[in-house]
């Protein structure tokens, strides 16, 4: 069973399964649409908590009342095959982005407990953000 560890500025390290994920958080649902550069347009339903309020959970270091503090922060998530990419905290906060980020844990209706949840960017239109098997998510400060 693949666990991702939330590590970085965060104040409560974890390490999460993709059963802690579906049981800690509300999940949300989101129908995609994202093109792939190797096997064209894919179409999939994605259920997960929000991104977002894992973090929180986990105690970012920056002061939440600082604007600016908020913006400078950075998260790059990396996969089990060492796939990694970077989404600023500022797209996934209410007051800027607010972007719907998703850890899935299950997709098209497949539990995904075996292959560890996946990084979903539903406003993408390309898949490259879309990180299989999540094992890190590390929060940093930009600069």
């Amino acid at each position: 069973m693949t666990r991702l560890a939330v590590v970085g500025e965060v104040e409560r390290p974890a390490r999460l399964s993709v059963g802690d994920l579906r049981a800690r958080w509300a999940e949300r649902e989101a129908a995609v649409t994202f093109h792939c550069a190797t096997s064209g347009p894919r179409h999939h339903v994605f259920r997960g908590p929000l991104l977002r309020e894992v973090i929180e959970t986990a105690g970012p270091g920056f002061d939440p009342a600082r604007r600016k503090d908020r913006s400078r922060y950075l998260l790059e998530i990396t996969g089990t095959d060492g796939h990694a990419t970077v989404l600023s905290w500022a797209e996934i906060d209410a007051d800027f982005g607010d972007a719907p980020v998703l850890l899935a844990t299950a997709l098209d209706g497949r539990g995904l407990d075996t292959d560890g949840s996946q990084l979903v960017v539903p406003s993408d239109h390309c898949g490259a953000r879309y990180i299989s098997g999540i094992t890190r998510i590390r929060l940093a400060a930009a600069g």
